[in-house]
């Protein structure tokens, strides 16, 4: 019987070595800030696409219009 506890305390100060090493901090801040830099000209191609669309769509409601 302590043959298994000796190879229980073995394993559970392995398993927990293993979960240290596992829960290191992982440093996401040059990541958010590239998400956060890229609002910008997201953005602006989103308001061109719907300035587009609406153009298009008034061209057609003003020709419809004037058959």
């Amino acid at each position: 019987m302590t043959q298994n506890i000796k190879r229980g305390l073995i394993a559970a100060g392995v398993l927990t070595g293993y979960g240290v090493a596992n829960a290191a901090a992982v440093d996401v801040a040059a990541v958010v800030t590239d998400i956060g830099a890229q609002a910008a000209p997201i953005g602006l191609i989103g308001a061109a696409v719907l300035l587009i669309y609406v153009g298009v769509k008034a061209f057609q409601w003003v020709r419809r219009a004037l058959s």
